[in-house]
């Protein structure tokens, strides 16, 4: 898909239909931070959107559109977990089956939330295993199968948030955003980008799955070492003909890494402000002492995209 078929008006649209389902997360000021990196620093709390993370936006924004016999036969996805919660929760609200298949190591308590909601849930060796696996059964079955990233629905979805952030914050300088398979990012740079061009638009990777830290320096898709990360959800291999990099590449500005104890610093950070935040949805704030002399005095919004991690592996973490 070309960059230009996916617009704001496409995002617009987005918004009106999930808007009843979904929450307007806060766009909340956080003085400590603001204090530390001599800026004016907002956090975006999608950790308070229903499910615990943004991943609710881009399932019921694609489940509206199916037609009552797609809806029938049921939906299916690869998820490392918190894509898998939304889709079960969409799923659930709108009386849709929903098929989830999870890498063998999921979080316990991703685990615990899928099986809440109803979805029928099956193991994998990876998530690479548990992605090719629900593409042969949603082609065997008739499902339908929504990737979390490399689907217009899902980039759509992502731009969502961008309205919200301008909506509360019209003269935001920098956009923060954790960067996994691209679909959260990619529509909030096609938001962003459109409606206030000379915006800043960052995305944060892990050290050790810098897909698009790469893509993005060499303008195409290569060959990159991944390794496994604590943030499930940045990590793992991306299909080099998703829709979500060429958007990136456009109009991203650059791309951060962060080290897995950079996160984990962030994480205990939160804390102190009575913030749970799960590794991935902590990347963004991770990445600040690494940025810390481009944001001086400029109002920074920073993704703050989930919450769901269990009690025992959040207290490991930040214990390490």
């Amino acid at each position: 898909m070309e960059v230009k078929q996916i617009k704001l008006d496409d995002i617009i649209a987005a918004h009106h239909r999930i808007k009843s389902y979904i929450r307007h997360t806060t766009l909340e000021h956080n003085p400590k931070l603001s204090y530390l990196y001599d800026s004016k620093i907002f956090l975006k709390l999608e950790n308070h959107q229903v499910t615990g993370s943004f991943k609710a936006r881009g399932s019921f924004n694609k489940l509206l559109t199916l037609d009552q016999s797609d809806q029938k036969r049921g939906v299916i996805a690869p998820s490392a977990g918190n894509h898998g919660i939304g889709l079960a929760y969409a799923a659930g609200k709108l009386s849709i089956p929903a098929y989830v298949y999870l890498p063998k190591d999921a979080d316990e308590s991703k685990v615990k939330t899928l099986k809440m909601y109803g979805a029928s849930i099956s193991f994998f060796d990876s998530i690479e295993n548990a992605r090719l696996t629900a593409l042969r059964d949603a082609k065997e079955n008739g499902y339908t199968f929504l990737s979390a990233y490399n689907n217009p629905a899902m980039v759509t979805a992502g731009g969502t948030i961008g309205l919200e952030i301008l909506e509360d914050l019209s003269d935001v300088d920098v956009v923060i955003s954790c960067l996994g398979g691209g679909g959260l990012t990619a529509g909030i740079c096609i938001a962003l980008k459109t409606l206030k061009p000379n915006i800043q638009i960052w995305g944060v990777q892990t050290e050790k799955s810098p897909t698009f830290a790469v893509w993005h320096k060499t303008g195409k898709p290569v060959p990159v070492n991944l390794e496994p990360s604590i943030a499930e959800g940045l990590s793992g291999p991306i299909e080099p003909e998703t829709i979500t990099f060429p958007i990136i590449h456009k109009y991203l500005d650059k791309v951060i890494t962060v080290s897995e104890e950079e996160i984990i610093h962030a994480m205990r950070e939160m804390l102190d402000d009575q913030y749970i935040i799960e590794p991935s949805g902590a990347a963004g704030i991770a990445s600040l002492n690494k940025v810390s002399h481009d944001i001086k005095g400029l109002k920074t919004a920073i993704l703050v995209t989930g919450r769901n991690v269990s009690w025992s592996r959040f207290s490991s973490l930040i214990s390490s």
